[in-house]
């Protein structure tokens, strides 16, 4: 549903809990498909054949419905009319995709031949199925049918995962996307008297719950695949083709532009005369050809590369340190990760007036902190389901402090310190690091009661 609106700096989701037990085996609860349910086959193949099948389903009509119910209060929902809410489209077809053993996006070729200007249609095809499924998670909830709740969003978040094979951050982001909107039905979920404890099952998902590993690879593979003739040319090149990269690179540096501050065709433009500038100058053109040969480029090559040749791959050379510098820390914890990706981000900003080039290097930082995002609403839940079980076992009562709570607990991703928790009249709130410094909507403070 519609988030809060901020008020004094933060937005506060206040938040019924009622105490409850988890069901063992504890698997029986797990919110991931699992080995014992796999079914051989490609997942993205058979998500995109449910768009096949139900062309009405996934039609303008069906889908401002569904946009209509997805932000109805649950106590709104027509229930009669959202049960079994996308029948076989759901119940098979997207529940087998979500167990498929092989997650095989058939992009590699696409994004290795047209770089930045390879289309991904299929990515956002995927969010049509988000909707969907968030839409019958809710008639099932407001029905009080937990199991199915449960069940359904083993597929939903099956389906999250699938986008962490995808070789683009566009692709992870959209995986972070539809997790969250999966974790928006579980908050509703676990607040349902009766709803039993997903402690446990929050407590398996993987840390962090999407790797950024492929897009990053797919990242670096734009650059490098569409480099490789001029880095391993044994002979001349001419400048007109040299040229000819060079104007292909401009179009993205315009779309890069900040279109408020004039001509952007003009702006990318600088680019090209920037590079005949420096092919022009013997210097600049003697220490590019040396900082290729230090790099590991073959000396016999470079030597007979024309000076436009070598500024060019000179400025790719210097793209690639720096976006190394920018992601080498990526796979550490964000507040282990926060202090080398600050420095190396500074270090790029001042570097900045060297290459328009640089621009292209993407906001590594703002994609670490979309994945952490997504760690720390995981996280939050797994506090309010560990309050749930504290409550069950002490009368109904909040602990006044973390402390006081007999379970492995999880920090804040952001810092890796314990989540800020108090207790006042009866209430109890919980709060972690703002994601998004300077925004009000991403400061989340939970108000958290007990109610028996």
């Amino acid at each position: 549903q519609s988030d809060p609106e901020p008020k004094d700096g933060k937005v506060v989701y206040q938040v019924t809990l009622t105490p409850k037990p988890y069901r063992r085996p504890v698997s029986r609860d797990y919110l991931l498909p699992e080995l014992r349910e796999a079914i051989p086959g490609n997942r993205v193949q058979m998500f995109l054949r449910c768009f096949m099948e139900q062309d009405n389903f996934f039609g303008r009509a069906e889908s401002e419905k569904r946009e209509k119910w997805n932000q109805m209060p649950l106590k709104d929902l027509p229930v009669a009319e959202l049960k079994n809410y996308g029948g076989r489209l759901i119940e098979s077809d997207m529940y087998d995709a979500a167990r498929m053993t092989n997650v095989d996006w058939q992009v590699w070729y696409f994004v290795r031949r047209d770089g930045y200007y390879a289309l991904l249609p299929d990515v956002q095809k995927m969010r049509a199925l988000a909707s969907a499924l968030k839409t019958r998670i809710r008639g099932e909830i407001a029905a009080g049918d937990f199991n199915g709740a449960i069940h359904d969003l083993k597929t939903f978040f099956g389906l999250a995962k699938t986008m962490e094979a995808h070789p683009t951050l566009i692709g992870q982001l959209v995986g972070v996307a539809i997790a969250t909107i999966a974790l928006n039905a579980v908050e509703e979920l676990i607040q349902q008297p009766g709803c039993p404890n997903l402690f446990w099952a929050l407590t398996d998902f993987p840390n962090p719950f999407l790797a950024l590993r492929a897009g990053f690879e797919g990242e670096r593979m734009f650059i490098r695949a569409d480099f490789e003739s001029l880095e391993n040319a044994t002979d001349p090149v001419a400048d007109s083709l040299v040229l000819k990269k060079i104007e292909k690179y401009e179009k993205l540096l315009a779309m890069e532009a900040d279109h408020s501050k004039g001509d952007t065709h003009k702006k990318a433009a600088e680019w090209k005369a920037s590079l005949q500038a420096r092919a022009k100058d013997e210097g600049e053109a003697k220490a590019a050809r040396a900082r290729l040969i230090e790099a590991g480029l073959k000396p016999e090559n470079v030597k007979v590369w024309s000076p436009l040749h070598v500024v060019l791959l000179d400025e790719v050379m210097l793209y690639e340190r720096l976006r190394d510098d920018v992601t080498k820390s990526l796979n550490l914890p964000f507040w282990r990760a926060k202090p080398a990706m600050v420095e190396a981000e500074a270090e790029l900003k001042m570097a900045m007036d060297k290459s328009r080039f640089l621009e292209l290097i993407p906001a590594v930082f703002k994609v670490k902190q979309a994945q952490t995002r997504l760690d720390q609403r995981i996280a939050y839940l797994q506090v309010m389901e560990a309050l749930r079980l504290h409550a069950l076992l002490n009368g109904g009562s909040l602990p006044a402090s973390l402390a006081e709570i007999k379970l492995p607990l999880p920090v804040d991703p952001f810092t890796g310190k314990s989540f800020e928790y108090s207790v006042k009249d009866g209430a109890a709130t919980l709060h972690g690091e703002n994601p998004l410094p300077g925004s009000d909507r991403m400061n989340r403070y939970y108000e958290i009661r007990i109610k028996q």
